[in-house]
């Protein structure tokens, strides 16, 4: 085993810049399943090897259910307190985020932001479109955007997305038998 691979596995801490944040702080945050799937898929080198000599590929199966664990755990996290969500920010993230994470449980591979908002917009219903696109044209300036609060309809039905990507989530595990 590469000792790389043994602080990618362990679930440890590294170094993590949070938005809006000045520092960097120690945290696990990124030490993730689907972190380092775009770590040694998608990573950019800028000197040194290659992601994938450094991280073990990462099943489908392994990153479905990590997907699907996320999605239930933060999806609950936000109905219980969507509070913290209700500035300009976090609501248009958090639309994008789920989007993103059910496009990405659906294809097996983690795509960007946009990607999973044009797949949502074709597969959520016609009733959630103006709600992604508006979150999509609020994502310029997250410096200025966590200091404004959420549009009141859009964090209003923010929790109802949530809630409708959880059960979209659910009911593709239990179809693909997961």
């Amino acid at each position: 085993m590469r000792v790389l691979d043994i602080q990618f596995r362990s679930g440890g801490d590294l170094w993590y810049l949070e938005n809006g944040h000045g520092e960097l702080e120690k945290s696990n945050h990124c030490n993730k399943v689907v972190i380092r799937w775009i770590l040694r898929e998608k990573g950019v080198v800028l000197s040194g090897p290659e992601p994938s000599t450094l991280i073990d590929a990462i099943p489908v199966g392994v990153l479905r259910r990590a997907i699907l664990k996320s999605i239930n755990e933060s999806g609950q996290s936000i109905l219980a307190n969507p509070a913290p969500y209700n500035n300009r920010f976090y609501q248009t993230f958090v639309v994008l985020h789920f989007c993103r994470k059910l496009h990405n449980l659906h294809t097996g591979v983690v795509g960007s932001k946009r990607a999973g908002a044009e797949w949502a917009k074709n597969h959520l219903g016609q009733s959630w479109v103006d709600l992604i696109d508006r979150a999509w044209g609020g994502r310029p300036n997250p410096s200025v955007s966590i200091r404004q609060p959420a549009d009141e309809a859009d964090f209003k039905n923010t929790p109802e997305l949530v809630e409708k990507v959880k059960r979209a989530a659910v009911e593709f595990a239990a179809a693909d038998k997961m």
